[in-house]
C-alpha cells in the first residue's frame, strides 16, 4: 500500500548515549554508539538528512539525558537548524509544556515559523521527567494536573495565533492567562504550525490529542502495529465524542532504525540495546531482548524488511516515520534506508 502521503523524519542525535568507560550498557537507547556530543557532527547529519530527502528533522525536549548529562537545548537548536537548512521541516519531538510558559512559546513558534519560511511543526507534551524538574526547580505536579495544563496551554497558544492582526489576545484559564497580548508577526502557516501531540493515556492524553492534535506521535514502547492500531481507534473514539473529523489528524510512528544487510550488525547493535525493560506502566509487556522482539517494536533488517515494517504500520494508519539511526555516528544505516527504502514509497 505504498503512497505519496507518508513522510520520513530524522530524529537528530543531540545526546550520547554509548556506555561508560568500563560498562556494557548503553546510557541512553536511542543513540547507543555516540560516545560524545561534537556541534559539526550534529550539523552535518542534519545537512546530510536534508540532502538524502528526509522530509522533516527532529528534536526531543530534554535538558541532561545523555552520556555526561551534556543534550543540546531544543529551542536553541531549532532556531539554528532555521538557519542552515533550506527545505526539511523542523519539530519539536516534544516540548515540554512546563518548561517554558505557554505564551512566549506561542511567540517562539510564531517567530521561528517566519524565520525558517512556514517549516516548524509544534511538537507539544505534558512532561514526565521528574529528575529534569527537580535539577530545574521546577514543580513537579501529578500527571492529570500537567496535562491540563497542556491542554490549557494549547488552547492559549491558539487563541493567540488566530487573533486578528493588531488585536491582542485574552485567556482566561484556571492555569494561564494572559490579557492583549500580541503575537506579531504571526505564523506563516495558517492557522497555525502543525501541532503535535505525544502521550499514550488513553482517557485524558488521547482526549486532548482528538480535541488539539494535528498529529499523534507514539514512542518506542507502542510502535508495535498491534498497539498503534488500538491507540488510533481510540483516538478515532474521542473524535467522535468531541464532535472532530478523525481525517483532520495524522499518525506518527517515533522509533528505532537499523537499515543493513550485515545480518552481523544488525545483532551486534540489537546485542548493544537490549535488554529494554519496559517503564513501569508498561510492565504487563516482556522486555525487548532479541532480534524477534526488536522486530515487532521497530524498523530492522534489509531494506526489504524495513520497507515491510512500514507497510504493517501504514496499513492501520501511519503516514509519519520519525527514526533514531542507532548505528549513528554511522550513516551508512540512514543513507541506505534514503537510497532503498524511501524510493518505495514516493
Amino acid at each position: 500500500m505504498s503512497t505519496n502521503d507518508v513522510s520520513f523524519e530524522f530524529n537528530v542525535p543531540v545526546f550520547a548515549g554509548a556506555p561508560d568507560e568500563g560498562d556494557d550498557e548503553p546510557v541512553h537507547r536511542d543513540t547507543p554508539q555516540l560516545e560524545g556530543l561534537d556541534w559539526d557532527q550534529t550539523k552535518e547529519s542534519i545537512l546530510l538528512a536534508e540532502d538524502l530527502g528526509f522530509d522533516a528533522a527532529w528534536a526531543p525536549d530534554h535538558l541532561m539525558l545523555g552520556r555526561d548529562h551534556a543534550e543540546y537545548e531544543v529551542w536553541t537548536l531549532l532556531s539554528a537548524m532555521a538557519g542552515f537548512t533550506e527545505d526539511i521541516n523542523l519539530g519539536s519531538l516534544v516540548l515540554c509544556n512546563d518548561y517554558r510558559n505557554p505564551a512566549l512559546v506561542a511567540k517562539m513558534a510564531a517567530t521561528l515559523d517566519v524565520i525558517s519560511d512556514g517549516r516548524l511543526e509544534l511538537g507539544l507534551g505534558a512532561g514526565w521527567h521528574d529528575g529534569e524538574y527537580e535539577a530545574y526547580g521546577w514543580e513537579y505536579r501529578d500527571g492529570f494536573e500537567r496535562l491540563m495544563r497542556l491542554d490549557e496551554g494549547i488552547r492559549l497558544m491558539k487563541e493567540m495565533w488566530t487573533t486578528d492582526a493588531g488585536e491582542g489576545a485574552t485567556f482566561d484559564g484556571d492555569r494561564y492567562q494572559i490579557e492583549d497580548a500580541h503575537c506579531e508577526p504571526g505564523p506563516v502557516q495558517d492557522p497555525h504550525p502543525p501541532i503535535l501531540v505525544g502521550g499514550q493515556g488513553e482517557q485524558v492524553t488521547l482526549k486532548l490529542v482528538a480535541k488539539h492534535a494535528d498529529v499523534w506521535n507514539t514512542d518506542v514502547f507502542n510502535g508495535d502495529v498491534e498497539t498503534l492500531e488500538h491507540k488510533i481507534g481510540v483516538i478515532e473514539d474521542h473524535c467522535e465524542t468531541v464532535g472532530r473529523d478523525p481525517d483532520e489528524i495524522e499518525y506518527s510512528w517515533d522509533g528505532h532504525v537499523i537499515c543493513t544487510r550485515d545480518e552481523e550488525k544488525l545483532e551486534d547493535l540489537i546485542d548493544l540495546m537490549t535488554p529494554i525493560q519496559f517503564e513501569e506502566e508498561y510492565q504487563d509487556q516482556a522486555p525487548i531482548e532479541t532480534v524477534e522482539d526488536a522486530r515487532e517494536y521497530f524498523v530492522i533488517g534489509t531494506p526489504e524488511e524495513c520497507a515491510e515494517a512500514i507497510e504493517e504500520r501504514i496499513d492501520v494508519g501511519v503516514t509519519k516515520f520519525q527514526g533514531w539511526f542507532i548505528d549513528f555516528p554511522d550513516t551508512s544505516g540512514m543513507e541506505l534506508f534514503a537510497d532503498e527504502v524511501i524510493p518505495q514509497f514516493s
